[in-house]
């Protein structure tokens, strides 16, 4: 098909070439210009990407395009071109603007039917899709995002994915597949088990078009006339900022609406797609790997090998030649030719993920009716490529209480070139390797760094799942739990820590009532009150459980918290618990304890209401031994003690004791017991 489109092409457009020099009107009817040059030696590239935008360099002819000003540049170099025709102008496509045609594949969507579909899928898949927008581009045209997930609706530790296509509005194919994909996704989940998996286990980010003001720059209702370029007549694809150049000093809006999608997530995988040629592009696309100015990515052989997997598969599923140009559908950026600010750097050098550009088809502006082909060569290879984000190493990082920590992950001796990965707000990390054995080093602000050594990756199919705990280096000793239980008129305080570090012990400090903290921290510093100490642990990464007993409170509200104090003196404090002791509400006069006694034993009483409140011994003849209590109380809770021993009372006896509060009286029996 390939060469037969080729073949047509030059016969019905060779007439069309335009002459040596531009019409000097060219720019009044056209926002870019599509053109062909030679080249002495592919090291003239360097200078030629800074001022055109490099479309194919093949041998020493190089395609490319350029705006007015871009060109007026180029043409200082007084290099001989040829004017081609615009691949966006060499087809009148078909059309739908409806949403049932569209889904035959074999047409291209109005915007308005493009923008419709997708919020029909959030509409008829609320659990599985919903429409991100990333923003309006100069022309009012949105940038749209739909992410599919098993629960859509919550962050999960799971990878994030990301296709999108037609950064280069002429480059079309990607867009209608990517469409497809979504619809496919979505109406096989759950009865396609492969699909159904990759839902299940991957936040998936599809975006269908990148450049809608270039895609549709003849209008909304036709895709004929398609630049490569943006509204203002800059190439998205050379806006990004760039490992060599930084950042590009006009930033387009659809960057910037790209640039806050990837820097508020964390894409373990991307892939962009293309036209123009058939081939899986890997990093770099800043430096070559050619000598003698070559870098290698550390990872170089992880993407050939899922380039060649995905050319691979693509070969298997397509009529012969499609996708074998190259390195047999594949190659390196930088050999292939030099750019700067390509999205796929911009994503692993500065978001710390992986990208390849994806080439799939050598004519941009395919007629509609062939779409239906590059699905089917395409639609396997798809899902491989998705299939990535669940090999290699993943896992979770947490700290010693199990709250996810974002970290830096990086493989010693073998990282360069900001190619480490790091864990999501979840604390979910993917960090995809070729097999082999290696050491993994976890950092992150405020944590003892971890390395573990010996971690195997057995294949390129294979995953290990490695969790990691870090251990603050800051808090000294970090509580698991701080609670306190009302017993009556007592309180039990306990907690657990996960570790301690230097840990002298804890200050146990109240509140009371008559001291509330209703006048700020800083008015009631002195409210507080040492109500004792519980000695540490020192250093400890093992779990301590400690408890203290407040008794004899009152009834009402108090506040309790831990100081926690280090052998140098430094301290923090825990957060504070409240408790509120109650009334009781019955009269209670309960069996002393304990019972038999000697020499010495407790009374305790309940009282509803204040009263006055009468609390006696009597021997077994009636006789007054002793007055514990004779005096107005307020209601709640009491212990009384009574010794024997104070009374020389030196035999075994019995004895009573009779508590009258208001209208209450009771009487109990207790045993002196020598």
């Amino acid at each position: 098909m390939k060469n037969f489109i080729t073949l047509l092409l030059f016969v019905s457009l060779s007439t069309l070439i335009l002459s040596q020099q531009i019409d000097k009107d060219y720019f009044k009817n056209n926002s870019e210009v599509y053109f062909s040059f030679s080249i002495s030696s592919k090291s003239e590239i360097k200078t030629l990407t800074r001022i055109i935008s490099i479309d194919d360099v093949k041998g020493n002819q190089v395609y490319a395009y350029a705006n007015e000003k871009e060109f007026l540049e180029f043409e200082k170099l007084n290099y001989s071109y040829t004017i081609l025709p615009h691949p966006g102008k060499l087809i009148e496509p078909e059309m739908s603007s409806s949403i049932e045609g569209i889904k035959a594949w074999d047409v291209y969507p109005t915007y308005d039917a493009y923008v419709n579909m997708l919020n029909l899928y959030k509409v008829n898949y609320p659990g599985l899709c919903r429409i991100v927008d990333g923003g309006l581009t100069v022309q009012g045209r949105k940038i749209l995002f739909a992410v599919i997930s098993d629960n859509v609706n919550q962050k999960e530790a799971e990878p994030q994915f990301m296709y999108t296509s037609s950064i280069h509005g002429d480059e079309t194919t990607g867009y209608v597949l990517m469409l497809r994909l979504i619809d496919s996704l979505l109406t096989a989940y759950g009865t396609n088990q492969r699909v159904t998996n990759l839902v299940n286990n991957v936040e998936i980010w599809i975006n269908p078009l990148a450049n809608p003001d270039g895609t549709y720059h003849a209008g909304n209702n036709t895709v004929n006339g398609a630049t490569r370029y943006n509204y203002y007549g800059y190439d998205l694809n050379r806006n990004f900022p760039d490992p060599i150049e930084g950042v590009y000093p006009d930033q387009q809006i659809e960057t910037s609406r790209f640039r806050a999608i990837a820097e508020s997530n964390n894409f373990a995988l991307v892939a962009n797609f293309h036209g123009g040629t058939e081939v899986i592009n890997y990093p770099w696309d800043t430096w070559t790997n050619e000598y003698p100015d070559y870098k290698h990515h550390p990872d170089e052989a992880w993407y050939a090998y899922i380039s060649h997997l995905y050319a691979d598969t693509c070969q298997a599923n397509s009529t012969s030649g499609y996708m074998t140009g190259f390195d047999d559908g594949t190659t390196n950026g930088g050999a292939w030719y030099i750019i700067n600010g390509g999205r796929q750097d911009y994503t692993n050098y500065y978001r710390w993920g992986r990208e390849v550009t994806m080439e799939i088809s050598d004519t941009k502006l395919v007629p509609a009716n062939q779409l239906p082909l590059f699905w089917n060569y395409n639609k396997k290879s798809f899902l491989k490529y998705m299939e990535t984000v669940l090999k290699g190493v993943n896992g979770l990082i947490t700290d010693t209480l199990g709250n996810p920590i974002k970290a830096k992950i990086t493989v010693l001796n073998h990282d360069v070139d900001n190619s480490e990965v790091y864990s999501d707000a979840t604390g979910f990390y993917l960090r995809m390797l070729s097999p082999g054995t290696y050491s993994l080093k976890f950092d992150a602000p405020n944590y003892y760094s971890q390395t573990i050594n010996n971690v195997i990756v057995s294949s390129y199919n294979s995953l290990t799942t490695l969790n990691v705990e870090l251990v603050s280096s800051i808090i000294p000793v970090e509580l698991v739990s701080f609670n306190a239980i009302v017993i009556d008129n007592t309180v039990q305080l306990n907690w657990v820590t996960a570790t301690e570090k230097n840990n002298s012990g804890f200050q146990i400090e109240r509140n009371t009532p008559l001291n509330p903290l209703s006048r700020g921290e800083a008015e009631c510093n002195d409210a507080w009150e040492s109500i004792g100490f519980l000695i540490g642990t020192g250093t400890t990464t093992e779990p301590q459980a400690y408890s203290f007993i407040d008794e004899d409170l009152s009834t009402g509200k108090y506040q309790y918290r831990l100081k926690q104090i280090d052998f140098d003196g430094s301290y923090s404090y825990s957060n504070v618990v409240e408790i509120e002791v109650l009334n009781p509400t019955k009269f209670v006069l309960e069996q002393n304890y304990p019972n038999p006694f000697n020499p010495s034993t407790t009374i305790s009483y309940q009282i509803p209401t204040a009263s006055n409140v009468s609390l006696k011994v009597y021997d077994v003849l009636g006789n007054e031994v002793i007055t514990l209590v004779n005096e107005f109380k307020q209601a709640g809770s009491y212990d009384v003690t009574f010794d024997a021993a104070k009374k020389s009372l030196n035999a075994s006896s019995v004895y009573f004791y009779e508590l009258k509060a208001g209208n209450f009286i009771q009487t109990r029996k207790m045993i002196l017991l020598k």
